[in-house]
């Protein structure tokens, strides 16, 4: 007889005598024979259909399933049952090793949405059900063909989920439950489509902070912290409080605590002096110093402004301004550095004011949104 093996999806020989008690030779009718028959089949496929496999001897799995979205793991029972495959281990991987990272939640949210694209191409395929050891790298390679064809993947997007689903193999080939990690030989893709941030070119920037100083003050002041501070705006900013500044002339600084700092590293900035004086015009000193910078009621307040509050403001005003699309709320923190650097500040103390961890990647930063140290080429090219 024959059965697949789901860790291949493969169809195998094996042989069941052992796997029933019924003895279907214990008797000499034909027909008792054939009903003793039909008894084995009909247990056999209750085994199976239970998770039984003869390959790897393994009954069903409950596990606590990790990629459940959040509103139907409230609703629905969170435990799930499986044999070993890729649900099982990557709920396990979440588990075991991505939480214990101290991930943002963002970051965390991310990584489960990559990891649940896989899961239901995996489904949409009828591979959920193998073994993780029967995911080759033709699997893997289908899986890529689908993201660059189907899903029109930028080339960023299409190596974030080769590094994620490779860290996921190698995880479990260190753990010795693959031999191999599939996640090699990937299909090129040269779909390049980047709608990042990019710097916002000095027209466009002054007119812009013209209308948000009229307009929307609360969200020029956050638009100032990104460009001279370098902070990031979604918790660096959003969530700082008056207490997190000090206003000392000449010497103030913002810290940016641990649990808001995207490299989870404490770091304090030094506030330039003419950002200083604004802050001090705009009066934020005089509040108290438990309070959110970036109030809900347009002040300082108990109460942070939420996630997408002020970069959907901003986005109202870009399309009012007819400004390029590329031009984002993180613009500013991109405009900034930039703008620094055509100052001719020295790179390393850039990469100190941004919270960079090396020179190279301060100046990878700064070539990506437009900077070249060209002053020479602009102002003193040799004349014919």
């Amino acid at each position: 007889m024959s059965m697949r093996d789901h860790r291949t999806d493969k169809m195998q020989r094996a042989r069941f005598e052992y796997l029933d008690e019924i003895k279907i030779n214990s008797t000499n009718s034909a027909s008792e024979r054939y009903e003793a028959a039909k008894e084995i089949i009909k247990r056999l496929n209750e085994k199976v259909e239970s998770g039984w496999s003869i390959f790897t001897n393994t009954e069903r799995f409950v596990y606590a399933d990790q990629l459940q979205y959040s509103h139907a793991a409230q609703v629905y029972q969170q435990k799930m049952s499986s044999n070993k495959n890729y649900s099982y281990y990557i709920s396990r991987y979440i588990e075991d090793e991505l939480s214990t990272r101290f991930l943002k939640s963002e970051t965390l949210r991310n990584y489960k949405s990559r990891y649940r694209t896989f899961k239901l191409w995996l489904e949409s395929k009828g591979l959920d059900i193998i073994d993780i050891v029967g995911i080759d790298n033709a699997i893997i390679i289908q899986f890529f063909e689908y993201l660059k064809k189907h899903r029109d993947a930028s080339t960023r997007t299409y190596r974030s989920y080769s590094d994620l689903l490779f860290a996921f193999f190698e995880y479990w080939m260190k753990k010795g439950i693959i031999e191999k990690n599939p996640v090699y030989n990937l299909p090129v893709n040269r779909n390049i489509k980047d709608f990042g941030a990019e710097r916002i070119h000095a027209a466009n920037l002054a007119k812009l902070m013209k209308v948000l100083d009229k307009e929307d003050p609360q969200l020029a002041m956050a638009c100032r912290f990104e460009y001279y501070m370098g902070m990031r705006p979604g918790n660096e900013i959003r969530l700082m409080k008056v207490g997190d500044i000090d206003f000392q002339p000449g010497l103030g600084k913002v810290r940016v605590p641990i649990d808001t700092a995207k490299s989870r590293k404490r770091r304090e900035i030094a506030i330039p002096d003419i950002f200083l004086d604004y802050l001090i015009q705009q009066g934020i000193d005089q509040y108290n110093a438990n309070l959110y910078v970036f109030g809900s009621n347009g002040k300082p307040g108990k109460q942070h402004l939420g996630k997408n509050n002020m970069r959907f403001r901003f986005i109202k005003f870009r399309e009012k301004l007819g400004l390029p699309y590329e031009n984002k709320f993180y613009s500013m923190k991109h405009t900034g550095a930039v703008a620094l650097a055509e100052q001719g500040e020295k790179i390393i103390n850039i990469r100190d004011h941004l919270g960079h961890t090396s020179i190279s990647t301060t100046e990878a930063y700064l070539k990506r949104h437009g900077f070249s140290e060209s002053a020479i080429i602009r102002k003193h090219f040799p004349a014919i």
